[in-house]
């Protein structure tokens, strides 16, 4: 599920997800030898070989993401990170103080964020919270003891303790933390919006809080949140969507749960008609894609912008996505689908589909690159962001911005066009040398064969200053007003 995307917001913008793209190559003269990342080197695109993340920008500034990372949790608008030492960092934004991690920092095995607090669990079985105290999210109800799991939603708290028992606290207009009875036998915890989820030993799911039409502010059209479908054992895997959940069940059926938006019915709730086979669920914002282990997609809920019409062949696919208003579907033969919101035509696949070893996804346009060099490019261009420049042959590499594009060639150079205000199509001297390169909203980067990474375009977050010593980074990304390598 993901947020809506604001072109002209740098403030919002600075949210959107990023992930790190890594090729490997040496530069002699002005040749660039490049290892295009396979599936094996998934592990490496978020970390550098020393273990360490390093980031600069808006969001992440002046935080050290050093190695010996253990675990995450991503909040509203701010992120925890566990160490192997029981240490916690935090960053992100910290209005209420729910990235600045309390004294003693240390002793903790497990850490979990809601929209504007934090929760750690302690060695001791104690739990530490901290951030927005409204609602009593932060008031853990004594005895303080004997607890091995935590959970954080928007703006109630969940403990797990050893005995099986979950217990829960802050706010409760929908029910959320009226922990059904007899509360006991529970493995694993889970916390949505309004509601709560709980796995059992036996493999079933019990889940509370927003009651079908019984919720304060607004009805629920679905089966309840809190009403966990008949024969609930067996799960063995569960999603989220905004107002609903879904489960998948070790005989390959979903069940699926909870409530639509405001006065709306989107039927996300209503199961396939054959709800056999499934191997793989995703939940966007208001509808589901199910994965069969046949290859096929099967997609029901809101359709306004015609996301769950999966296209035909609806075969061969071996991954799925679900977004706000859009859908994504991996092929076994490296292609990608998209449907859904086509404001700009962006949904709209290139033709031949075929022969493509990457694509790259701006605001309102998309970048492919075909096994020989060439580039395809499709969507918005209001900015010329899709008319890739001549000679299209030669590039290894792409990289898309909000509107702008980047083409690394084999000769080690950067091809940048489109949209160029703040300077982020203007590749600096010299352009040799480089091997990858990334896109932010306003800024570029691209990684040289010496490790070094160049920067240019808006920095008015920060994102275009590199850190020293600027050497050793095998992989660079860039978002709305930041950078990661």
């Amino acid at each position: 599920m993901a947020n809506g995307w604001n072109p002209r917001n740098r403030a919002e913008n600075s949210k959107m997800r990023v992930e790190i793209s890594i090729i490997v190559g040496i530069c002699v003269g002005s040749v660039a030898a490049v290892r295009r990342p396979s599936e094996s080197d998934a592990a490496s695109r978020i970390v550098q070989p020393s273990g360490t993340i390093v980031g600069w920008g808006g969001q992440i500034i002046g935080v050290d993401l050093s190695r010996e990372f253990v675990s995450v949790a991503a909040g509203g608008w701010h992120s925890l990170g566990l160490k192997t030492d029981g240490s916690i960092v935090g960053w992100g934004w910290n209005t209420h103080g729910q990235a600045t991690v309390p004294d003693p920092n240390g002793d903790f095995t497990a850490i979990a964020a809601g929209s504007w607090h934090s929760v750690g669990l302690k060695s001791d079985g104690s739990i530490v919270t901290w951030g927005l105290a409204y609602s009593g999210r932060l008031d853990v109800p004594e005895p303080n003891t004997d607890f091995v799991g935590i959970a954080a939603g928007s703006f109630h708290t969940l403990g797990l303790k050893v005995d099986g028992s979950v217990v829960a606290w802050g706010r409760n207009d929908y029910g959320q933390t009226d922990v059904p009875a007899p509360g006991t036998g529970f493995v694993a915890i889970a916390a949505g919006l309004y509601h709560s989820l709980a796995l059992k030993s036996d493999g079933s799911v019990v889940a509370w809080g927003c009651e079908s039409l019984q919720c304060p502010t607004f009805p629920c059209y679905c089966e309840q949140e809190a009403q966990v479908p008949d024969s609930s054992t067996d799960f063995v895997a569960i999603a989220a969507g905004a107002y609903h959940s879904l489960g998948l069940k070790s005989d390959g059926s979903v069940a699926a749960w909870g409530c639509s938006e405001p006065n709306t019915d989107y039927g996300q709730c209503r199961l396939p008609a054959r709800n056999t086979g499934f191997v793989r669920i995703a939940a966007g914002y208001t509808h589901n894609l199910g994965l069969k282990s046949d290859g096929s997609i099967v997609a029901w809920g809101n359709n306004h912008a015609g996301q769950t019409n999966v296209p035909t062949p609806k075969t061969g696919f071996i991954g799925i996505a679900g977004g706000g208003g859009h859908s994504l579907g991996l092929r076994s033969d490296g292609s990608i689908i998209a449907w859904g919101s086509n404001r700009f035509g962006e949904a709209n696949g290139p033709a031949p589909n075929t022969g493509f070893v990457s694509v790259a996804a701006g605001w309102g346009h998309n970048l492919a690159l075909r096994t020989g060099g060439a580039l395809v490019a499709w969507g918005n261009n209001d900015y010329g962001q899709a008319d890739v420049p001549t000679p299209d042959a030669g590039f290894i590499a792409i990289a898309v911005g909000d509107f702008h594009s980047l083409g690394v060639k084999d000769t080690g150079s950067i091809v940048a066009w489109g949209r160029n205000d703040d300077g982020q199509t203007d590749v600096p001297e010299p352009n040799t040398c480089f091997i990858a390169a990334a896109a932010g909203a306003w800024h570029s980067l691209g990684l040289k064969a010496d490790g070094s990474v160049v920067a240019w375009g808006s920095g008015l977050y920060g994102q275009t200053d590199i850190p020293s010593p600027n050497a050793d980074y095998v992989g660079i990304a860039a978002a709305g007003t930041y950078s990661l390598v």
